[in-house]
């Protein structure tokens, strides 16, 4: 049970994995389950759409750049208090995942944090008002009369 005491809620994360076939077609189930995510995480209607926005363009990316066999996508979402952790591989064979420069700079306009390694791409994403929404509340906005 200590262990249990010393670990804060905000602290702990979840896992929530999906497959999905490299088709263009697909980009829409992984946006979805990315918004529904995000929204449980507590980000904003743009955060939301920044992490759908960068999911669309790692995927659409490696879809353009395969041959069109069986390939799939395999998606990770690490899901912890008011952050998002999306790790996306495919089986393109040994290729590495290389990202054109277009991409690369939306993921840097839309994410906190992106890295390719190898044949894996990580996204992060933080909701940017989780800390200050902790601290305010109703009393601190401007009262209408």
């Amino acid at each position: 049970m200590p262990e249990e005491a010393t670990s804060s809620p905000s602290s702990r994360s979840e896992q929530v994995e999906m497959s999905v076939p490299l088709r263009t077609e697909f980009i829409a189930t992984l946006r979805t389950v990315a918004a529904s995510i995000g929204a449980d995480a507590g980000f904003s209607i743009d955060e939301i759409d920044d992490l759908r926005l960068a999911i669309s363009e790692v995927v659409s990316s490696l879809a353009e750049s395969g041959d069109g066999s069986d390939d799939r996508v395999e998606t990770v979402f690490e899901v912890g208090a008011a952050r998002v952790a999306v790790t996306i591989t495919t089986q393109h064979g040994e290729r590495d995942i290389e990202l054109d420069d277009l991409a690369a700079s939306i993921l840097n306009s839309v994410v906190d944090e992106f890295r390719v390694d190898g044949s894996v791409v990580v996204l992060v994403k933080t909701a940017s008002e989780a800390e200050g929404a902790a601290g305010s509340s109703d009393e601190s906005a401007p009262s209408r009369a």
